[in-house]
């Protein structure tokens, strides 16, 4: 059975204060795993530093498995606390009192000031972390207003790699600042990727520190990370409402936005690309051929404004990047540019 010393404490402390130093929070695991009981910290600080930094997502349920992801495959942890990739009926479960410590501290003990995310299904944490929360609706007046019996909690880590952009950069942004769409399955690295170009773009790539604007309605692209010197973060407030808060008030350069899902978001970027920022913005997309079937990306792509997608392919998969001519639009793609966006990454599991 797991315990947490004082000796082990001080590890972990001295660890994710490391981290920190490092300006890369191991990913941000480490801030999750001070969110947990006792006997699972210690568990958890008992796993190597390059599996910690490898985990993509913790699935929690009460009563039943413990599922952790390391980067797209799932994991169990064993009742000796090792990782195993198949389920017995000694693996290591979460218990109803374990999962309510869990959440209680994810919401710092006040649900009430995290009630509109979690109508929405989910809760950010201070680093960045988005929480999924599954669990039953309450409506008043035909109004959802709350949520209850919280079953399921998808901690997915917020990653940042320094400098995974960096190839991207290289080869689209030397000469020019083209408005892009980063694109790809949940999980592949859009969001790394997004906060890796706002850092570098603000920061002297190129010789240029461009002003950046970042939308940041999830407050999953900023909390507790370095986005460069020379950009404005508009934290919380609707997407569509941040970027034309930043049009009208910051004058920005280049505006950044995370998963766009709707037409009044892709309304918003139109209003922002006549004041003449470009904008570097991600969309959910299953596979390249689903292009020509995404509403939303047609939508953007037909603003004739975006010059490339970068599709992520998913973890440790690379890229393609398409240029987005006349040509591109009725369907004929030419996938030019592949690349790798993990700088590091151990496949060796």
């Amino acid at each position: 059975n797991c315990f947490f010393s004082s000796t082990e404490f001080l590890l972990y402390l001295f660890k994710f204060l490391h981290t920190i130093k490092r300006g890369d929070y191991m990913d941000n695991i480490y801030s999750i795993i001070g969110q947990l009981p006792n006997e699972l910290k210690s568990c958890f600080m008992a796993f190597d530093n390059v599996l910690l930094s490898n985990i993509t997502e913790i699935r929690l349920r009460i009563n039943k498995p413990i599922i952790i992801y390391i980067l797209d495959k799932p994991y169990f942890i064993s009742k000796y606390d090792k990782l195993i990739n198949h389920y017995t009926d000694s693996v290591r479960y979460l218990s109803g009192e374990e999962f309510k410590f869990i959440l209680d501290n994810i919401c710092n003990n006040s649900y009430h000031t995290h009630i509109n995310t979690m109508i929405n299904g989910y809760v950010t944490d201070n680093y960045g972390s988005r929480v999924g929360i599954a669990g039953e609706a309450v409506y008043k007046d035909s109004a959802l207003t709350s949520v209850k019996n919280i079953e399921s909690l998808n901690i997915r880590i917020s990653h940042n790699i320094i400098d995974c952009s960096r190839n991207i950069l290289n080869t689209l942004y030397l000469k020019s600042s083209p408005s892009i769409i980063i694109a790809g399955p949940p999980a592949s690295g859009k969001t790394t990727i997004l906060r890796d170009m706002t850092r570098l773009l603000s920061s002297g790539y190129a010789g240029k520190y461009r002003k950046v604007s970042v939308i940041d309605e999830r407050k999953e692209l900023s909390s507790g990370f370095d986005v460069g010197i020379n950009s404005d973060v508009i934290s919380g407030y609707e997407k569509a409402k941040g970027i034309e808060m930043a049009v009208r008030t910051l004058s920005p350069e280049i505006i950044v936005c995370d998963e766009i899902g709707n037409l009044p978001e892709v309304n918003a970027i139109k209003f922002g690309f006549s004041s003449g920022a470009s904008f570097i913005l991600s969309v959910h997309l299953k596979s390249v051929e689903d292009i020509v079937r995404n509403k939303i990306l047609k939508e953007l792509i037909m603003t004739g404004e975006f010059s490339y997608i970068v599709f992520l392919k998913g973890v440790n998969k690379g890229y393609d990047v398409i240029e987005l001519t006349e040509e591109e639009i009725e369907g004929n793609r030419n996938f030019n540019v592949n690349g790798n966006i993990y700088p590091y990454i151990n496949s060796n599991m």
